[in-house]
């Protein structure tokens, strides 16, 4: 059963053939972007090798809301840019999954950079290039040059993504500053004076979270650029209260928490801070049974981020 719910996932969605919503929340989509089919969905060719720019920023959500833990407004996070490994869009970790996450107005991408031989930083989730390329091989112990003669596995996704490659870091902060914000997963590496650099280099500072599980990474992120907002990991409403006491001068804008302790959202909540949970789970269940109640479920929960692996499917949900 669990292998058709997957299969389903990477194929279909809850919307009907003619692209109708089934949302909740209100509001029409935003057919401003352009290239759009007669439902409002983005034409793949606006965000994959057919593309010639980077999208404009479609989003109608005031982007001051994304790094204002006060906002309450729900908001969609792409896992890995588009979705990851159940993502029906676009490439995960990819320069095209970014300018497609623009073209649908997410809110955050989330992404995965990782140090190569030559200490450059690259977006792979996986410490191996094996299961996105046609490639093999780990990639701190590869240069940049042969991380990025391979070529991305796209599969049967719909459009273009024949010139599509790991990206640096830095393309895929150049690619998403000023049109949507990056969740910066620093779990990856302790080259947090990399991360830090290739943020600021890029004129990325209000675009970016930090991100990380890890209170010593966000001490040293900050000392060395005071100014950047970041994102806490708990497992625990004890670990809630000592991160949030630890950050005091520069509370995180997002608080994330696992998606087996959805309870911890009402003591966020309380803290006068925005829980953000992966939402995969409920992503195979919405697709499998063709309706969005799992999506309500969570949301009620207190979740105010859904970090999602059809981050379109949320934002049909949303009404977006």
């Amino acid at each position: 059963m669990m292998v058709a719910v997957l299969a389903l996932l990477a194929c279909t969605s809850p919307r009907g053939s003619d692209g109708a919503s089934s949302g909740a929340d209100g509001g029409a989509a935003d057919d401003t972007a352009g290239d759009t089919g007669s439902s409002g969905v983005p034409d793949p060719s606006v965000y994959d090798c057919r593309a010639e720019r980077v999208p404009d920023r479609v989003n109608p959500i005031d982007p001051a809301c994304m790094v204002d833990r006060t906002c309450k407004t729900r908001l969609v996070s792409g896992h890995r840019g588009m979705g990851g490994t159940f993502g029906a869009v676009a490439p995960e970790n990819t320069v095209s999954a970014v300018r497609a996450a623009i073209a649908y107005g997410v809110d955050y991408v989330e992404t995965d950079p990782r140090p190569t031989a030559d200490g450059v930083l690259v977006n792979v989730h996986d410490t191996t290039v094996d299961r996105t390329t046609d490639g093999e091989g780990t990639v701190s112990e590869m240069t940049l040059a042969e991380v990025q003669a391979l070529h991305i596995e796209a599969g049967d996704l719909p459009g273009d993504f024949s010139c599509e490659r790991i990206p640096t870091f830095r393309e895929i902060l150049e690619t998403a500053r000023g049109r949507v914000h990056v969740l910066v997963d620093a779990n990856k590496t302790d080259r947090v004076d990399l991360l830090v650099a290739d943020i600021v280099e890029t004129d990325s500072v209000d675009w970016a979270i930090f991100d990380t599980s890890s209170v010593d990474k966000i001490d040293q992120a900050l000392a060395i650029e005071p100014d950047l907002y970041t994102m806490i990991r708990v497992d625990t409403e004890e670990q809630l209260d000592e991160q949030l006491a630890h950050f005091a001068d520069h509370p995180p804008v997002i608080v994330e928490i696992d998606d087996t302790t959805p309870e911890l959202a009402e003591p966020v909540l309380a803290a006068g801070h925005r829980p953000l949970r992966d939402i995969f789970v409920q992503d195979l269940i919405v697709v499998g049974a063709e309706d969005y109640a799992e999506y309500d479920a969570a949301f009620a929960e207190g979740m105010l981020i859904a970090q999602s692996e059809r981050p379109e499917l949320v934002l049909d949900y949303l009404g977006r």
